[in-house]
């Protein structure tokens, strides 16, 4: 099967259009040159352009600050981080990416002998900590369509549930739950049960703002948002995210977290990317562009795959993951880790326009295989 040239020719577009603004000849060349010794990596969900040069600029600025503390840079952020989501400095909680802040969630409100409520097909570090904590987990099967089945979780929520995390969009599946669903969802829950709301990979969508739940938030709900400056910032590397909940909540999650302090460079480099709109308009496009690539290379194999938004895309290629992962990576490409209970899917993190290209080249190979 021969792979369209059109298509090729307009992910390269939006590539070229978007290196002005991103400054990504850099990030291109170095990417090109690593090609020769390394699999090119679409696995761990990283911005493969990642960070801007203007935050590479300021990273180089400040590295000598990097033997101190940096107390009041961190307070900067938060400030920074508050006015851009509307709330107070109260409301922001920083953590050593949002998985510590998560984390942190659940020990504050399900606790060793609380409950924790999610789907089957999620985030695979909540079942994990869970369990490790000795908190009960309670896994809904997630819908046919690969979102999140609102009406089972809530069957399934009682006074005793003391957190549920729902992943907006999901990893691994990419799949988005309607905003208006997840809003009246979070809602309908007894008033002692939290709602994590993870918005790791919501800027990826098309309506970040009417999507969030950080409205719930400003109403005062019982309500957590987190977010992560290691996707669409590409600073997976600095592991910086923070979480929005009202002061109450947002003192409770403090209490929890075991790094109470994030290093200047990453509170450097967060501080800048805040406001790295073109940027983020250009990883969100290439993004786009090569999810776009992507399903229709599977509709053309005869693949099923979720529709999903985010930076990744959750597919069936007719075989287990692990022979799927042995066969891209003799081609060259590495793919992501099993993710059950569906050993026989495979999640594919969307890369540069050229290793997207070379993706697009060699799937139809190994499945034919």
């Amino acid at each position: 099967m021969s792979i369209s040239r059109r298509d090729l020719i307009k992910l390269g577009g939006v590539a070229a259009a978007g290196m002005v603004v991103a400054g990504a000849p850099t990030r291109m060349a170095s990417a090109e040159k690593q090609k020769a010794a390394a699999p090119i990596s679409l696995s761990g969900n990283e911005n493969p352009y990642g960070p801007s040069a203007e935050v590479r600029q300021a990273l180089h600025d400040a590295v000598d600050t990097a033997n101190r503390y940096g107390y009041s840079r961190q307070k900067e952020l938060v400030r920074q981080i508050a006015a851009k989501e509307g709330v107070t400095p109260e409301h922001i909680v920083l953590g050593a990416g949002s998985t510590e802040v998560i984390n942190a969630s659940i020990l504050a409100f399900a606790g060793s002998d609380g409950q924790v409520i999610t789907v089957d097909q999620g985030y695979s570090a909540i079942p994990s900590f869970t369990t490790g904590i000795s908190a009960e987990l309670i896994l809904v099967p997630i819908g046919d369509d690969l979102r999140y089945d609102l009406d089972a979780l809530h069957d399934r929520t009682t006074k005793d549930t003391g957190l549920v995390y729902v992943c907006n969009p999901n990893n691994p599946t990419g799949t988005v739950v309607d905003s208006g669903k997840l809003r009246d969802f979070c809602l309908s829950l007894p008033k002692e049960t939290i709602v994590l709301a993870d918005e790791a990979y919501l800027e990826f969508t098309d309506h970040f703002d009417r999507d969030s739940m950080v409205d719930l938030v400003k109403q005062d709900h019982n309500v957590v948002v987190t977010r992560t400056f290691s996707k669409i910032h590409g600073l997976a590397g600095m592991r910086i995210g923070y979480s929005i909940a009202s002061p109450e909540l947002s003192r409770q999650i403090t209490a929890h977290k075991m790094c109470k302090f994030m290093g200047p460079l990453a509170s450097v480099a967060a501080s800048i990317s805040l406001d790295q709109t073109g940027f983020h308009n250009f990883c969100r496009g290439i993004a786009k562009q090569g999810r776009q690539l992507v399903f229709d290379l599977c509709d053309e194999l005869g693949l099923e795959y979720a529709d999903g938004t985010a930076n990744f895309i959750f597919l069936n290629p007719k075989m287990s993951n692990e022979e799927f992962k042995r066969r891209m990576l003799t081609r060259g490409i590495e793919s992501a880790r099993p993710f059950p209970p569906r050993l026989g899917w495979s999640r594919i993190t969307m890369g540069t326009t050229e290793e997207m290209q070379a993706f697009a080249a060699v799937l139809p190979e190994v499945i034919a295989s």
